[in-house]
């Protein structure tokens, strides 16, 4: 067909790879439902142990490079509003950082259980106002639940269009995750994020 579809860049956790998501058995089907390309990276296995400024490369990769290869190669919708970008762990801090840097590339971001570190608070000051709407979730046994809540408070202090989950009794798991994810996409599809009819 030539119909074009939104695109959902979703990056995996430490210590896994591109495949992590096709993995789970109830992933492809979802992705299905909700009629949208998904691109997993295989992000770069060093991301954690990089300095800032190379870990702002690769968001600028991710963001440019990568963005204008997939719209180049796959009948996507080529705007703000036909891209989001998610990750778990690792991945949410790089799908986060990348959205503050390039707010004007992507239209949502889903963190779970996102590995925020305290220079999120200078990238959330800087994003101008059209700010990406940010999905945030982490479950309450998780070590990385106390920034997560600053996160959140740092987005909440500039007014910026978010929802906040916190899941009883999870910790850094799958059990959060799956359920998570399955909750952004229906929230993608609710706020517009769908092939035009």
């Amino acid at each position: 067909s030539e119909e074009r579809y939104p695109v959902l860049y979703l990056f995996h956790g430490g210590g896994q790879d591109h495949t992590a998501f096709m993995a789970r058995t109830a992933f492809p089907p979802l992705a299905r439902r909700h009629e949208m390309i998904v691109v997993m990276p295989a992000a770069d296995r060093n991301y954690t142990t990089q300095s800032v400024e190379a870990q702002t490369r690769y968001h600028d990769y991710v963001a440019m490079e990568l963005v204008d290869y997939v719209d180049a190669h796959y009948r996507t919708i080529a705007s703000q509003q036909g891209r989001a970008i998610g990750g778990i762990s690792m991945g949410g801090r790089i799908a986060s950082m990348t959205a503050l840097q390039h707010a004007d590339r992507f239209s949502a971001v889903g963190a779970f259980s996102p590995a925020i570190r305290p220079d999120a608070e200078e990238a959330v000051r800087n994003v101008p106002e059209a700010a990406p709407f940010f999905y945030v979730s982490c479950g309450t046994q998780d070590s990385l639940l106390p920034i997560n809540r600053e996160f959140v408070s740092w987005l909440m202090a500039r007014d910026l269009a978010h929802e906040y989950r916190e899941a009883p009794g999870l910790g850094h798991t799958w059990a959060l995750w799956d359920e998570q994810i399955a909750v952004f996409f229906d929230l993608l599809e609710a706020r517009g994020f769908r092939p035009p009819s």
